[in-house]
């Protein structure tokens, strides 16, 4: 026993030793210890939550939009309709079916718009706060009501809503042929309208400023990641409807599309992980002691974002 405790110590002490003295090692363990230690796992746990609640709402809204601003033009609001439920694999057909729009007019829909958006304000409520923690921003910072209030709706409406439509971005580059050059070219658009939508998300998701130069990496990384997983998308999705019908029949489905938005939102949170690490240098972290540099920044940032003000004595544009 003992042998095998001492082996495990090697070997961990080995490991510990290499990703500390090589910077792409050691830049990917402390994404992945700082996503712990955030309980980025939970957040997104709870994203996933809110973000299902949300989902039946935003379709409801850009049903009922769609109704009211293209009512004489059928074939594009189908059109787009379609293409924001192709934004999920496989179970996409069924959520169409059970979208109506809201049977209302004028004032009285403007409303009920208003009213869908704000129930749904928990996934963007999640986003905010996740992206505060992460960031180290002091709870005395961060924003408070109706500031906050409105930062979660336009994270709603042009975050959520953007998601939706990306692949009609892609579908419309794919008009003009289906060769290697317009699925090229319907990829780069996807990948470019993805890019924007994030960085919007970022900007107006934290409750302080941060430059492009600080984001920019994470944004491109989640459009590239969110691409592929779209095109992943209906194998993933059918492998895990085939592993789940057994057990639950017609609620599968249900599951299925959890199950698609959780992977979705941990690569936002890891994404969002990477950028705070690249620009707050909290890079390498120890697995033992003694602690690093980092370690010990870390730790006094983790003090300071629990308090009322603001006693960051760090600042990484000052390095």
């Amino acid at each position: 026993m003992s042998l095998v405790h001492n082996s495990f110590k090697y070997l961990i002490s080995h490991f510990d030793h290499y990703q500390q003295n090589h910077k792409r090692a050691g830049f990917l363990f402390a994404v992945i210890k700082k996503y712990r230690e955030d309980e980025a796992g939970r957040r997104a746990a709870l994203f996933t939550y809110y973000g299902f609640l949300a989902l039946f709402p935003l379709l409801l809204v850009l049903t009922s939009a769609l109704r009211l601003f293209l009512r004489d033009n059928t074939q594009l609001k189908n059109q787009i309709i379609h293409g924001a439920n192709t934004y999920f694999p496989v179970i996409g057909h069924d959520l169409q079916q059970n979208i109506h729009g809201l049977a209302k007019t004028g004032i009285a829909l403007a409303i009920g718009l208003l009213l869908t958006l704000y129930g749904a304000r928990g996934v963007a409520d999640v986003l905010r706060s996740g992206l505060d923690h992460i960031w180290q921003v002091p709870r005395g910072r961060r924003s408070g009501f109706p500031t906050s209030l409105f930062r979660s709706l336009g994270i709603i409406i042009i975050g959520g809503l953007g998601l939706l439509l990306s692949p009609i971005v892609a579908g419309y580059a794919l008009v003009f042929g289906h060769n290697l050059f317009f699925n090229l070219l319907s990829i780069l658009l996807t990948l470019i309208f993805l890019f924007f939508v994030m960085i919007f998300v970022m900007k107006i998701g934290l409750s302080v400023h941060k430059p492009l130069r600080q984001i920019w990496v994470g944004a491109a990384i989640a459009a590239i990641c969110l691409e592929i997983l779209q095109s992943l998308g209906g194998y993933l999705v059918a492998r895990e409807l085939r592993n789940l019908d057994n057990l639950y029949g017609t609620f599968a489905i249900i599951l299925g599309l959890i199950y698609w938005i959780y992977i979705q939102a941990q690569v936002l949170f890891y994404v969002f992980e990477l950028d705070s690490v690249r620009v707050l240098r909290l890079w390498p972290r120890s697995i033992q002691h003694p602690l690093t540099n980092a370690d010990q920044r870390a730790f006094r940032m983790y003090i300071n974002r629990a308090k009322f003000h603001d006693i960051d004595d760090y600042n990484p544009d000052d390095q």
